[in-house]
């Protein structure tokens, strides 16, 4: 039999496919998150000036007075009893916090001013309309004495 038959033939039976063909080769992207580091959910610090810390993961934080439309980047808005107090491009920041107890909230936005939303799959786009897209924020309790 001729060799080149032979191995048409073998293809033919077993088949040529190299792989899945929806898979895209690339590895699939986290969503990005934050969660607050310090203070901790429920924590009594205080009065006054209160270093804080959140930790962020698959988002690159930038000066928020640098704003570049489309850039891939962004910073951290914090709230303070639902006001926003402070836009960061750093994950460690300084409250000042009176007595009593607060809400504290970070959240995600672009350079350009979107929030930034996901699900737990992967980062949405600011048209997207899967309900379960959100806001990539995180919001604690503490108590100021």
């Amino acid at each position: 039999m001729n060799p080149v038959i032979s191995v048409l033939s073998l293809l033919a039976l077993f088949g040529c496919s190299s792989g899945s063909s929806t898979d895209s080769g690339e590895a699939p992207v986290a969503p990005p998150s934050i969660e607050w580091l310090n203070p901790t959910d429920g924590a009594t610090i205080e009065a006054g000036d209160a270093t804080c810390s959140t930790i962020i993961d698959a988002f690159t934080l930038a000066d928020p007075a640098k704003h570049s439309e489309g850039a891939p980047t962004g910073y951290v808005a914090v709230s303070v009893d639902g006001a926003e107090v402070l836009q960061s491009g750093a994950t460690t920041f300084t409250l000042t916090l009176d007595a009593g107890p607060h809400e504290l909230a970070a959240a995600l936005f672009y350079a350009d001013g979107d929030e930034v939303s996901a699900n737990a799959d992967r980062l949405c786009e600011e048209d997207d309309t899967d309900a379960t897209c959100a806001p990539v924020a995180a919001t604690i309790a503490v108590t100021v004495e």
